[in-house]
């Protein structure tokens, strides 16, 4: 490679320029290299501190509710108060699957806000009883859930 660039025919100059050329392009590879996948890292952590610190809030708030059990009783629990309790805020129920005394239902993509107030409508205002619950979280905030409730 020296011999390619003719390096002991260079000037002086020519050789300070050339360095500083080389070390030049050697940094900005390890920049590009190290430096900013460690940053997008950082960046990207943050923000899902954040939207994790802002779900647990929101299940921190609605877990007294939720563990209370039917405060003021509205239509008894059925599959019909699910579905109605789902349109009524804009949830789309993917599957059910009724059992003798309880209802699995599966929600897929739903906001974490939708998801908990679903089920402390269904909780509070219609004494279903949430015995097994299955939440997930995809890469973009959502969540997807099967929670089985007993019915009256």
């Amino acid at each position: 490679m020296m011999g390619l660039l003719k390096w002991d025919e260079r000037e002086l100059y020519e050789k300070v320029i050339m360095a500083g050329l080389g070390a030049a392009i050697i940094l900005a590879l390890l920049f590009l290299i190290v430096v900013k996948p460690v940053m997008d890292a950082h960046k990207t952590a943050e923000t899902e501190a954040a939207k994790s610190l802002r779900d647990y809030e929101i299940v921190s708030r609605a877990m007294p509710q939720l563990s209370q059990g039917p405060a003021s009783m509205g239509a008894p629990f059925s599959r019909a108060a699910l579905i109605t309790a789902a349109q009524r805020q804009d949830i789309r129920l993917s599957r059910i699957n009724p059992d003798a005394s309880s209802l699995t239902v599966w929600i897929d993509d739903v906001e974490t806000a939708k998801l908990y107030k679903l089920m402390n409508t269904l909780i509070v205002e219609n004494g279903a009883e949430l015995s097994r619950a299955s939440i997930t979280a995809d890469n973009n905030g959502l969540l997807s859930a099967q929670l089985t409730l007993k019915t009256n």
